[in-house]
């Protein structure tokens, strides 16, 4: 994560100020911000690569990206997801939570703007985030660990990169509680693509609603998710990403 974010940095300069200016509002600053998240998710899951390159040559499914059994994988994606969501409206309204501050991206401002954020918060993010907390950390932590040691560090890990919810620390416990349940989903069903659905859907749910509107978050929604059922039949087989001994 340091070399990822020192990457990102770098990468970054040309366009943070485009993203701080008074053009932020427009659909110019809409787009370096879509640029943005973009170049930060790249760095990351370029960098989890290129240490996995540093033992070998990387496989696809040993990032989890390979096909599994359909209707066991989406059961066991939906129980979870329904599990998670039920935690977190509970949490919510028990703990009184405001999940305020979606706009990031004034997408008051148009179509441009709702398919800019769309895209940022339910294909860009859940791809690059499950890719890098999942397929690579949490597998990582399970050449060592027992699942629920790996599950934990990976909720801190990932509640803490979530810098835009400092205002309302209340949201890293829901953040924390959906890594756990995205890291089980991933080991028990073995494809990464079953906690990028999950984690897809939740992000709909988040968009959907707010200036973003509903027809384009839920369309891209919808695309997503059934891109997580059809792109593994045209994989290759492949073998658990977790060795015997993890999964012992």
């Amino acid at each position: 994560m340091g070399v990822g974010t020192a990457v990102l940095l770098v990468a970054s300069i040309p366009l943070v100020p485009v993203v701080i200016s008074s053009a932020a509002d427009g659909p110019v600053g809409q787009l370096a911000l879509l640029v943005l998240i973009l170049v930060q998710d790249a760095a990351y899951v370029g960098t989890a690569v290129g240490f996995a390159w540093l033992r070998g040559r990387p496989r696809r499914w040993q990032f989890g990206l390979r096909p599994t059994p359909l209707w066991r994988t989406a059961a066991i994606a939906l129980l979870v997801t329904l599990l998670v969501l039920g935690f977190e409206i509970g949490f919510v309204d028990l703990a009184d939570v405001d999940e305020g501050g979606t706009d990031v991206l004034g997408t008051d401002d148009g179509v441009v703007a709702a398919i800019a954020f769309s895209l940022a918060a339910i294909v860009v993010a859940p791809v690059a985030e499950e890719l890098f907390f999942r397929a690579f950390l949490y597998r990582s932590l399970r050449n060592r660990l027992r699942v629920w040691s790996a599950c934990a560090i990976n909720a801190v890990v990932f509640s803490s990169v979530h810098v835009q919810y400092f205002a309302e620390p209340k949201i890293f416990v829901i953040i924390a509680v959906f890594a756990v349940g995205a890291c089980l989903l991933y080991e028990l069903t073995g494809s990464v693509f079953a906690p990028i659905a999950m984690h897809a859907t939740f992000n709909t749910l988040a968009t959907a609603g707010t200036d973003a509107g509903y027809v384009v978050p839920i369309a891209v929604g919808v695309l997503v998710v059934s891109a997580c059922v059809l792109v593994p039949v045209r994989l290759g087989r492949g073998p658990s990403p977790f060795p015997p001994l993890a999964r012992a």
